[in-house]
């Protein structure tokens, strides 16, 4: 009992050591971790610009690709990211705002076609920093190279260098939030109209993008079927010989398929005709029975219950059970005639 007594008290004092160290060396702590965007705002990289335009009681609305049909004269179309567009969407763009439209759009790749077409010309470089730029008289505070304006018809257009300070992570930065709401103000009764993307991605590009375990599937899928199909070297092996069922399954498969298409009342009705015949030949006096009086000659004679007896000749079979056991009542009456 000492021995014990002393090698538990070493082992708490070892605990206490122990826990007094990971006290000393150890200790909460609370870090934060930037975990990026999620949902919506994952591939809508203007999502934050649409629902500050929402809040501030514009219908606004983000589109992938240019529609078919613009929007409105009277709405506001922002193209905040750029690429090589199609002379003739350019002359659909410049029409549009022609006809009163309002075009916030940013700068492609030199030479620029739209904003050619508009009578201006911008650089792309990004600025370095926050410059000053003034709209209808007010002055905002953006990271831009570049800004002009220009009126085209009924309508107008505001061209910058680029619009990525409209992005989800440079919205709140320095007066890009006053400068969105400053445009769209310019068509207060008007829709906002923001193009993520003014090309619309090919389905293929689409499928690759959200379905590539299908697509890479169908494709094993594909190469397998083109083994199967290509030609072999060598003479091909025979086929196997069909292996041969027995009667009986053969007849259980028939009564089967006939049971299930409803053919068993004539199955059924059959097999009472033939014993009935059959008991008119071997006993004439038995055939003009009734069955109260018949089937306590059959019990008698066969050892089976009237009540069966009277089932398998008179009672219509409503499952597979009933008609098995009328069937098998008929053949061992059959058999003791």
């Amino acid at each position: 009992m000492k021995a014990r007594g002393a090698v538990l008290i070493l082992l708490l004092v070892l605990a206490a050591m122990l826990g007094w160290l990971f006290h000393a060396r150890f200790y909460w702590a609370r870090e934060d971790t930037r975990v990026g965007f999620q949902g919506e705002a994952l591939d809508n990289d203007f999502l934050a610009a649409q629902r500050l335009l929402q809040r501030t009681g514009h219908a606004a609305a983000c589109l992938h690709g240019l529609p078919a049909q613009l929007p409105p004269p009277g709405d506001v179309l922002i193209l905040p990211r750029r690429g090589a567009i199609a002379p003739m969407e350019t002359a659909r763009i410049a029409d549009w705002v022609a006809s009163g439209g309002l075009l916030l759009a940013a700068a492609a790749e030199p030479p620029d076609s739209l904003f050619g077409r508009l009578g201006a010309r911008l650089t792309t470089a990004p600025a370095s920093g926050a410059s000053e730029f003034s709209l209808d008289g007010t002055a905002y505070q953006l990271e831009l190279a570049g800004m002009a304006e220009r009126e085209l018809g009924k309508g107008g257009a505001v061209l910058c260098s680029d619009l990525r300070c409209l992005a989800n992570d440079r919205i709140q930065a320095f007066d890009h939030a006053d400068f969105l709401c400053a445009v769209a103000s310019r068509r207060p009764r008007g829709g906002v109209w923001i193009i993520t993307r003014e090309v619309a991605g090919s389905a293929w590009a689409w499928l690759w993008q959200r379905a590539w375990p299908a697509l890479t599937a169908l494709a094993a899928l594909c190469l397998g079927a083109l083994w199967a199909a290509a030609p072999r070297f060598g003479p091909a092996l025979p086929d196997p010989d069909p292996a041969r069922r027995s009667f009986l399954e053969h007849l259980d498969a028939c009564g089967r398929y006939q049971w299930r298409t409803s053919q068993g009342r004539p199955l059924l009705a059959a097999a009472r005709a033939a014993f009935l015949l059959r008991l008119g030949q071997l006993h004439p006096g038995w055939a003009g029975l009734g069955p109260d009086q018949l089937c306590p000659r059959l019990a008698q004679r066969s050892g089976l219950a009237p009540d069966r007896i009277d089932r398998a000749l008179h009672h219509p079979a409503s499952h597979a059970a009933e008609f098995l056991e009328a069937i098998q009542t008929l053949h061992l009456l059959g058999r003791i005639l």
